[in-house]
């Protein structure tokens, strides 16, 4: 008997002898464990409704030159429900679970209930045989390509770019990322459209939109192409908190990519159980590269059924040139909620008599301490009765007085802003306001303006040399800023703020875990991370179903004991101790 036969030889007398079981035996059934069929059922039911097990056998037909060949153990409907089961259940999308799920929990039921062939075999086989599969549907939708076994040399990597840049990669990746687009919108309304009719029918489609990091492994890749990549995933780029976001080559700088998402909102705060704010759109790319993805993301939000709604985003997406954010969101139907930088405080843009301040139209004869109020109150200079701390150039109270008194030179939206952009706004009434000249500084006495104006998409002063024009839809927003309505709306952007700290929470997704995701490119982690805006919707209209139920009972709903192991057997409950005995 060699060393290693009599090592195996020890291992197993040591667990019989300790846990009267083999090795093999104790290991599968300590992973023993019930299988959800809660979360196997929405898995199944999210899958089948979405649509996307057809195209994804169309595609894989497309792609084939004949039907022979050894047909796949796991077929991509298994696949996708497999993904979701184990993202529900808070493992991710990681392979080593999942062969285990397949190998242990799995019984002839479920295997039925997927399509999956039962063949015998062991957890490496179980593995094998997803990896194969799972790459098999991947290859269908990854727009990026490449190798991502290894980090590549400057000579490969300059080799795989000039690869994507021949016009067959090129069209073959733009038709790729449609149709991960497509997959993954699909997959997300699906969970959306779950909500009863009597829910859904009070959401108006007001939106709040951002991005979050989705943290890859290994170092981030270098800014220089010419040097060796950093990451096994070539593609993958680099983040810092500040800014955009693109990672500009610092030791902070995080692998990964960004996930955008926008949330469901109410039309006034507080109304948290008129509906659940769900995640109703999703988008990806790498971090900084965020041009024209806001207006992307709207329009997949209005797939559901939306013609217009407020937008509330930060100021990295009214960052953006006019052309690929406000224009297109506004020719939408949709408005913004939005903040700015101290450089775009106070007078905008003017048009026809009218100027822009703080994102709304007024009329000309508004003071100029009025236009000038958020600018002078976020500008701070030296306080000689305290050197360490610059003041205000105006204090609070003036400056909450000086938004008050702006409400009467304010233009009043009627209805919202057509197919073309264009809004039809209410003059203020004459003798309502104290018209100032501000050239002169001296008081108009009866300045004449007609009862309404409609003002054009492309209203705003004109182009200067050599620039484009200036166009004030780039500033405008829905309420006046920092008044009452838009502080409460604004402040709503919290739910997309609180949405992407769930999903990468601990005790929820977990997306932040990059153990819970095995695969690697853009299209697994695109797909990895809608999943789990899948299953954060449907958790999310699980508990609102029972608040919902709660608040009508006036008190809570019993609950069945939630404690549970990870592989979801419950745990003992805690008993007394029982008295000592007495000493001897």
């Amino acid at each position: 008997m060699n060393a290693l036969t009599s090592d195996a030889a020890l291992l197993e007398e040591r667990m019989q002898s300790t846990f009267g079981m083999t090795r093999l035996d104790y290991k599968r059934e300590r992973a023993r464990g019930p299988v959800s069929r809660a979360y196997l059922n929405n898995a199944i039911r999210i899958v089948d409704n979405s649509g996307v097990v057809t195209k994804l056998v169309d595609w894989r037909h497309a792609r084939l030159k004949s039907n022979a060949g050894v047909k796949p153990t796991i077929p991509f409907r298994a696949v996708l429900v497999l993904f979701l089961l184990h993202v529900q259940l808070g493992y991710g999308i990681n392979y080593h679970r999942i062969a285990e799920t397949l190998d242990v929990h799995f019984h002839a039921e479920e295997f039925a209930l997927l399509g999956i062939q039962n063949h015998a075999g062991d957890h490496d086989d179980w593995y094998q045989r997803l990896w194969r599969s799972a790459n098999r549907m991947m290859v269908l939708i990854d727009p990026y390509p490449g190798p991502r076994n290894k980090r590549l040399t400057p000579n490969a990597y300059a080799k795989l770019l000039a690869k994507q840049a021949t016009p067959k990669a090129v069209r073959k990746s733009a038709r790729n990322l449609e149709r991960l687009d497509w997959l993954c919108e699909q997959l997300l309304h699906t969970s959306v459209r779950m909500l009863p009719a009597d829910i859904w029918a009070k959401y108006t489609g007001n939106i709040a939109a951002d991005a979050t990091l989705i943290p890859g492994t290994g170092r981030p890749n270098p800014t220089d192409p010419t040097l060796r990549r950093g990451n096994a995933d070539s593609h993958s780029g680099r983040y810092r908190r500040e800014g955009s976001h693109g990672g500009l080559g610092a030791k902070t700088d995080k692998a990964g990519y960004e996930l955008e998402i926008s949330v469901m909102v109410w039309d006034k705060p507080g109304q948290n159980m008129l509906f659940p704010s769900l995640i109703t759109a999703v988008g990806f790319h790498r971090p900084g590269e965020i041009i024209g993805h806001g207006a992307k993301l709207v329009d997949s939000h209005q797939r559901l059924g939306f013609t217009s709604g407020l937008v509330i985003v930060d100021r990295a997406y009214n960052g953006e040139k006019a052309r690929n954010f406000q224009i297109p969101v506004r020719l939408r139907g949709c408005e913004l909620v939005i903040d700015y930088k101290k450089t775009d405080l106070g007078l905008q843009n003017q048009w026809g008599g009218l100027i822009l301040v703080d994102g709304n139209w007024y009329v000309t004869w508004m003071p100029q301490n009025l236009i000038d109020a958020t600018k002078n109150y976020n500008t701070r200079e030296p306080d000689p009765t305290n050197p360490k701390k610059p003041r205000r150039l105006i204090d609070k109270k003036t400056f909450k007085a000086y938004l008050d008194n702006r409400n009467a030179y304010r233009m009043k939206p009627k209805g919202r802003p057509d197919k073309d952009g264009f809004q039809r706004f209410l003059y203020p009434t004459p003798g309502s306001y104290m018209a100032i000249d501000r050239v002169s500084g001296k008081r108009v006495a009866k300045p004449s303006t007609p009862v309404s104006v409609t003002i054009p998409l492309d209203a705003g002063a004109p182009s200067e040399r050599n620039q484009d024009p200036r166009l004030a839809v780039k500033h405008l927003q829905k309420f006046a800023y920092k008044s009452k309505e838009h502080r409460e709306h604004f402040g709503m952007r919290s739910l997309v703020e609180s949405a992407n700290k769930t999903l990468k929470g601990k005790n929820f997704e977990d997306l932040a875990n990059v153990s819970k995701r095995s695969g690697r490119g853009f299209a697994f982690n695109y797909l990895a991370a809608t999943l789990a805006a899948v299953s954060s919707n449907l958790r999310k209209t699980y508990d609102f179903f029972v608040k919902a139920a709660e608040l009508d009972l006036g008190e809570k709903l019993s609950r069945e004991r939630r404690r549970k192991e990870a592989t979801g057997t419950p745990l003992s409950a805690h008993s007394a101790l029982p008295a000592l005995a007495p000493p001897q």
